[in-house]
Order: structure tokens, then C-alpha cells, then sequence
């Protein structure tokens, strides 16, 4: 399929202004024009504009995904550098995973303490001056 800019920033959740300046920044390197120079994405410019999502949305900073990008299309014999790439987003995108699992256990017990509160009205104890009197209560 073929599609304007408008129609692949709505299909893949961005702003125009994104995708043209993706384009502009050699991003998406197969990305053709019409008879009125404008842009016209196909199936495969939306294939390249998902893994910058994907990139961008595990933290990597545009210039190492242009330059990811730029090894692609220099062809097979990046492949290990390629991996190497990926393989550190990997790592870093497990990392931050397991810190948002960590909060969000917290998160967890915050919600389940005031679900208890608002079913069984009581005292909310985690409320900082009451944690700071039980402290002074055991330390005393």
C-alpha cells in the first residue's frame, strides 16, 4: 500500500512532523517521492518507521538509531555490530523493566492499603507524620 505523510503518521501514532523529520535525517532512507515531491511511504517505510518507534521508545537517543539505521543498509557485514547494538538495548531494556516491576510492587501495596482503608474505614498509617511518631515511639 501506498500512503501520504498524514496517512502514515496517523497509522503509526506519530506527528507529520516526526516522520519528515525522520526522512530529513536520513532515517528512512527508501522513502519516495511523487510528480509534487511529496512523500510517499509503502509497507517497508512503515516496517523502518516501527523500529525507530520501538528504539526510541526503549530510550536509545536518535543519533545511535540513525547510525544503527545507517549499518542496515550497508548490508551484511554489520551484522555483528548490529547485534552488538541490539543486544545492549536488550540489556538496557531489561534493566529499566525490572526497576518499573519494582515500583510498581510498591505501587501495588499503595493501592491495596488504600482499597483496605476505603472498605474498612481506619487511619491511614503511612502518612508521614505517623510514620514519623512510631519512629520516635521505637527509637525512645
Amino acid at each position: 500500500m501506498k500512503y501520504n505523510v498524514q496517512e502514515a503518521a496517523d497509522k503509526m501514532g506519530l506527528t507529520t512532523y516526526a516522520l519528515r523529520y525522520y526522512d530529513n535525517n536520513g532515517m528512512l532512507p527508501y522513502v519516495k517521492r511523487d510528480e509534487n515531491n511529496n512523500r510517499i511511504f509503502d509497507d517497508v517505510d512503515l516496517e523502518w518507521i516501527q523500529i525507530i518507534i520501538c528504539l526510541r521508545g526503549t530510550g536509545m537517543p536518535l543519533k545511535k538509531i540513525q547510525y544503527y539505521l545507517q549499518l542496515v543498509t550497508q548490508g551484511e557485514q554489520t551484522v555483528p555490530e548490529r547485534y552488538q547494538i541490539m543486544l545492549e538495548q536488550q540489556q538496557q531494556t531489561l534493566r529499566e523493566i525490572t526497576e518499573l516491576n519494582q515500583h510498581l510492587m510498591t505501587i501495588n501495596k499503595k493501592v491495596a492499603h488504600y482499597a483496605d482503608i476505603l472498605i474498612n474505614p481506619k487511619p491511614d498509617s503511612y502518612v508521614p507524620s505517623n510514620i514519623k511518631t512510631k519512629a520516635a515511639k521505637t527509637t525512645t
